[in-house]
């Protein structure tokens, strides 16, 4: 039996959903997937370009619920004879939220690289950098810090797992509230393990606007607008997902929305 192998990659600028705008609920507001780039089986490229866009209603007041200057996104699969790789790029420049969170830029970039031999071999990864800039909660920026190194032994689940468990208390102390590892054996050996980019958060502005901002982990809780999540990978087998920024919107506004996301996870099937 012959075998081949099929790429999976994908990359995601920005998108929303709004179910409730003040007091009008069961909306259906679709802001949608803007920049999407999907890699073919085969591989190859894919890219998307978005430029000045806009999201803005009426109901039940004027305003916009989603805008964002330019979103570049682009997935590659190669066959390089003797290793598959498969680069994942998203970029979001200015990027703002119902008027309220502003994002000034957002880069994501990683590269799965696997043998061709074994079949089951696990991926190594690498990245040229990632960020969140200029991220602004009304008159309040955050500056976010990332740490990339645990995304480098996303290769597959066991991969992050045996990097966790070989850190030094110390790390373990000062990083453990970035891992959400599974325990070993629940639900089967394809539940998923989370982590986050962020290593710290800092927040500076006018004293009484920070009241209402909380920092928990990689989580950003606002009164007023939700929570925003960042920096968070999920990998699962041999899977892995990264969202730099996730909304979970409740208040004057209500849904979910993500910024610069982006996947990967090819294999090797008989044919």
């Amino acid at each position: 039996m012959s075998t081949h192998y099929s790429f999976s990659g994908s990359a995601l600028g920005a998108a929303a959903h709004f179910n409730r705008l003040d007091d009008a609920h069961n909306l259906n507001h679709v802001v949608p997937s803007l920049g999407a780039s999907t890699l073919a089986p085969t591989g190859g490229h894919s890219r998307s370009h978005v430029a000045n866009y806009a999201f803005s209603v009426d109901q039940p007041r004027k305003r916009t619920l989603l805008s964002v200057r330019r979103i570049r996104t682009a997935v590659s699969g190669r066959n390089l004879g003797n290793r598959y790789e498969t680069e994942v790029e998203a970029d979001v420049e200015a990027m703002e939220v119902v008027e309220q969170l502003y994002i000034g830029g957002i880069r994501l970039q990683f590269l799965s690289a696997r043998p061709a031999e074994p079949y089951d071999a696990a991926a190594v990864i690498t990245t040229t950098g990632s960020r969140i800039e200029g991220l602004q909660l009304g008159k309040v920026k955050a500056t976010v810090v990332l740490d990339e190194e645990p995304l480098l032994f996303c290769g597959n689940k066991e991969q992050l797992g045996g990097f966790y468990r070989q850190q030094t208390d110390d790390y373990r102390k000062a990083n453990g509230w970035r891992f959400a590892l599974a325990p070993e054996g629940v639900e089967g050996h394809c539940r998923a393990h989370t982590f986050s980019l962020v290593r710290e958060i800092h927040l500076s502005g006018p004293e009484r606007e920070k009241q209402l901002i909380s920092v928990d982990g990689y989580t950003i809780h606002w009164k007023g607008f939700g929570k925003i999540i960042l920096g968070e990978v999920d990998v699962k087998c041999n899977d892995r997902r990264v969202t730099m920024v996730r909304l979970a919107m409740g208040s004057g506004a209500g849904g979910s929305g993500s910024g610069g996301s982006g996947q990967s996870n090819g294999g090797v099937s008989g044919n």
